[in-house]
């Protein structure tokens, strides 16, 4: 309860601040948010049976890993929620239409999950994750193409980039994060990883689209905090719904170039900080002879 109250305390702070600009509310909250996360971090390093286990960190491979589950959620929730109004609100599809094209993109995700294992036999973890964060990375920055008239081709072919690394990233997080730890703290691991992903999902939505809304706040015609609410409003001129919608596409490329810095730093940090391992099959492997064999090997 403590670490879920801080965390929707914070961002709640941070999508008003966002949405509204600063006043004493979301400051405040955020404020408390912040107080009552380090009051929870604090009072698990001195439990005995801690819910999140903070002595892990300790390891270098196992934070990069954590991270690294926390980071790309944050990135691909964004751009899937920001994308999914550009489509519908920018573009004017229906639903079922913004939910048809973003078909081929779970299609290589899923491609991409089945695959990781072959992949990662052949080159290495260390090597997997550099290839997906930089896939993904220009998978993102595909996005900066589209408009205010078209753009759903540059959509498509984001979405299945960005796919492959992030199911390359999914299936390699988790099994190097409990790969790093001892064996007996393995369960504590993989359930640090698999938090990590929820909160980066939330933290994703929160901070880089409130980042999207605050470009829409000054950039737009400043009759509503959304898109979504401008245009409801009633007898719009064409050059406002216009300005709207620019504004719009405009904080979704801000956030499209963050999220892929985002994703070149952490292929950076995987290739400067995780260790070398090489591929499965050019591993030795050192078969002991059988006990019948080296007893009949004996005078």
């Amino acid at each position: 309860m403590t670490s879920a109250g801080g965390l929707l305390l914070t961002i709640y702070g941070i999508k008003h601040l966002a949405a509204d600009g600063i006043s004493a509310l979301p400051i405040t909250t955020m404020i408390v948010g912040i107080a009552v996360l380090t009051f929870f971090g604090l009072r698990q390093r001195h439990l005995d049976n801690p819910l999140i286990d903070f002595s892990l960190f300790r390891d270098r491979v196992f934070t990069i890993a954590v991270v690294t589950g926390l980071l790309p959620l944050a990135a691909w929730s964004a751009a899937a929620y920001l994308s999914g109004i550009y489509l519908q609100s920018v573009l004017n599809l229906s639903v079922l239409h913004a939910a048809l094209l973003a078909l081929p993109g779970a299609a290589a995700l899923t491609l991409s999950c089945i695959v990781t294992p072959a992949v990662v036999e052949r080159i290495g973890k260390r090597a997997a994750l550099l290839v997906c964060h930089f896939s993904i990375a220009g998978g993102l920055l595909l996005l900066l193409p589209t408009t205010v008239t078209g753009g759903i081709g540059w959509y498509i072919a984001s979405t299945v980039i960005a796919g492959l690394g992030y199911g390359v990233s999914f299936a390699v997080v988790a099994d190097t994060a409990v790969g790093a730890v001892p064996a007996g703290r393995a369960g504590s691991a993989g359930a640090i990883a698999e938090t990590s992903n929820e909160i980066g999902n939330a933290l994703g939505i929160a901070i880089l689209g409130s980042l999207a809304a605050l470009l829409f706040r000054l950039q737009g015609p400043d009759l509503a905090p959304t898109l979504d609410e401008t245009l409801q409003l009633p007898s719009l001129l064409p050059s406002v719904i216009q300005d709207a919608k620019s504004a719009f596409v405009t904080g979704l490329h801000v956030v499209v170039v963050a999220a892929s810095l985002l994703h070149a730093a952490l292929g950076t940090a995987a290739l400067r900080w995780l260790p070398k391992s090489a591929p499965e099959e050019q591993t030795t492997e050192v078969h002991e002879e059988p006990a019948e064999e080296r007893m009949a090997s004996r005078p």
